[in-house]
């Protein structure tokens, strides 16, 4: 037999389980509670009225990343002429003769022998494109070559 409790505090009965609330909750539950709530509201209130967005924080990252990648490949120092159109003759008989073809005629990628390339025939321009690729298909060099392997490529493919 079940017996009835008498109670002075309010009581709730749920399921078999009596829920007695005679002690309040602790002070600092309710302090910590009040305060997460107000640092919820003053972040959102941050990020969302002060302007900053992820996909600003996202481009300045990547242009000072570029700089610093470009950096580099400019500042190299130039180096014996006829070494360097040998070293990019081997570089290009060994990584892109096989989609540009044997001598830059074309294939499953654009002719290099052409007067116009399609992102420009500018040395930074070649620079550019070798070092950090281009859509459709073009892979990047820049963590496989060195700058003066870069420059020995695209000073080859300026001199076709």
């Amino acid at each position: 037999m079940l017996e009835k409790h008498q109670h002075k505090h309010a009581v709730r009965d749920f399921d078999g389980v009596i829920e007695i609330r005679s002690n309040p909750v602790p002070r600092y539950f309710a302090w910590l509670f009040y305060g997460l709530v107000t640092w919820g509201v003053l972040f959102m209130a941050y990020y969302l009225l002060s302007g900053w967005s992820s996909e600003a924080e996202f481009a300045r990252k990547m242009s000072a990343h570029q700089e610093r990648s470009a950096a580099p490949l400019m500042a190299a120092a130039p180096v014996d002429a006829g070494a360097q159109r040998a070293a990019g003759e081997k570089l290009y008989a060994e990584h892109c003769a096989a989609c540009h073809g044997a001598k830059g005629e074309g294939g499953i990628g654009p002719a290099l022998n052409q007067a116009d390339y399609q992102y420009g025939r500018e040395r930074m321009q070649v620079i550019e494109s070798i070092a950090q690729g281009r859509p459709g298909g073009m892979p990047a060099y820049a963590n496989q070559f060195s700058a003066t392997q870069i420059e020995a490529l695209a000073d080859f493919l300026l001199q076709l």
